[in-house]
């Protein structure tokens, strides 16, 4: 029996692989994911949705898959990715109270055109 990655695949996987089939359920454009966030720079971003937990699991189940996942506790979660990438997803941030997203690629050799940022899942209307 050999090794198994994050949703079960058999390759160890670079964040690259996940662009395309992350991109196709979020907003991906020049390397960002959602809409810019009011509270900072181009590397907080926002994705909107009516059920915002439901919705950050599904991205970070899409652009981690076939990485290195280890569990710290109930909040977070760090997926270490075959190109050198780091993405850590907590449930509750400690800015906002909004599921967040981490994407670090500072190390990577295969952004597939991914930038660093931190995503936040808020709800519709807030």
């Amino acid at each position: 029996m050999g090794t198994t990655y994050k949703g079960d695949t058999k390759y160890y996987r670079s964040i690259g692989q996940n662009v395309l089939i992350t991109s196709q359920s979020y907003n991906f454009h020049n390397g960002y994911f959602g809409q810019n966030s009011i509270h900072g720079n181009n590397s907080t971003r926002n994705i909107v949705s009516e059920d915002n937990m439901k919705t950050a699991i599904d991205f970070y189940n899409k652009i981690a898959l076939g990485g290195k996942e280890q569990t710290i506790d109930s909040n977070l979660k760090i997926t270490r990715m075959a190109d050198g990438t780091t993405i850590t997803m907590r449930k509750i941030s400690h800015s906002d109270g909004t599921p967040v997203v981490d994407i670090n690629i500072k190390r990577s050799t295969h952004t597939g055109g991914i930038k660093d940022q931190k995503i936040h899942f808020v709800l519709e209307g807030e």
